[in-house]
């Protein structure tokens, strides 16, 4: 098993500010290196609610590198034509896009693949957060310490071999069902989970766009959008295809790339009280790692169908 587990943290919702990140390498199966950075945000400023999630503040960055001297003379040479592994890996592989963009650096050549979509397919578990996974697994650890976060990974991807019996790191990619993403100079392809299409779930397939002319300045043209909780004036298809006739695209999972997670009337309610289902913990976490996602309430989705498009 060869491969070099990362994770960054980030100083606000750009996901080019990163502050802090950790590697571990791995080689025949070995622990072989640790890496941890803190590091200056090109714009060092930092977001309270970031602040509160990792516990970096600008004072702890002050004398540290930039991204670019760190990268040049230190990260390239222990990431480029490896394989990367993160838990989440949309957001980290983001981060990494954005940094490197942020710098003008050219993109390295790296396979990744993410241990969230490698539990899915390992283990049955109510969550499949960072600290649920590693919990279940029985590693404990640090949560938001870059270091910490990718020996999380690190240990699941390890335990997910043993569980599938793998006999390697491409073996452990076939056998759980997930495919490799990609980085190379000028462009990327997502790591993905192959899965079956659940029957009872709505999906964009089932629905074709409105035959009337879309309007680019709608809120839900070409918004990723999820629901969570009973709706209480419409059933869930009938609100996926308002989505969808507005030029929007519907996915059932919460995702980095989502832009909305519309919440029944009721889950709202309670949302607001105090009360949160696994989406809506996963949107929050998300939100925290520097993701743009709004929750909508029902009454505000309801706002947004009733445009016009036109």
């Amino acid at each position: 098993m060869n491969f070099t587990a990362l994770d960054f943290e980030t100083a606000n919702a750009s996901k080019g500010s990163v502050c802090s990140i950790g590697l571990v390498e791995y080689e025949n199966g070995r622990l072989v290196r640790e890496y941890y950075r803190l590091v200056k945000p090109k714009k060092n400023y930092f977001a309270p609610i970031n602040v509160r999630v990792h516990g970096i503040t600008k004072e702890d960055v002050k004398d540290a590198e930039e991204f670019h001297t760190l990268w040049e003379n230190e990260i390239k040479s222990m990431v480029e034509g490896k394989l990367l592994i993160a838990h989440n890996a949309q957001f980290d592989m983001g981060v990494l896009r954005a940094v490197l963009d942020e710098y003008n650096l050219p993109y390295p050549m790296l396979a990744y693949n993410c241990t969230l979509n490698i539990s899915r397919k390992t283990w049955q578990l109510p969550k499949y957060n960072l600290n649920r996974v590693a919990d279940h697994l029985g590693f404990s650890f640090s949560h938001h310490h870059a270091l910490e976060d990718a020996k999380a990974a690190a240990h699941i991807f390890m335990k997910a071999k043993e569980k599938l019996q793998a006999a390697d790191s491409k073996d452990l990619v076939d056998k759980s069902g997930t495919t490799n993403g990609m980085m190379y100079e000028g462009g990327y392809e997502p790591a993905r989970l192959n899965k079956k299409r659940r029957a009872q779930k709505p999906s964009a397939s089932s629905f074709t766009a409105a035959s009337v002319e879309l309007d680019p300045s709608h809120p839900l043209y070409k918004a990723s959008v999820s629901f969570t909780g009973r709706l209480s004036h419409m059933k869930r298809e009938e609100a996926v295809e308002k989505v969808i006739q507005h030029g929007g695209v519907f996915h059932y999972d919460i995702e980095a790339a989502t832009n909305y997670v519309v919440v029944g009337t009721k889950t709202y309610e309670r949302y607001t009280a105090g009360e949160k289902t696994s989406k809506l913990e996963r949107a929050e976490t998300l939100l925290s790692q520097g993701a743009s996602i709004e929750i909508l309430s029902e009454a505000d989705f309801l706002n947004y169908v009733r445009r016009s498009t036109v």
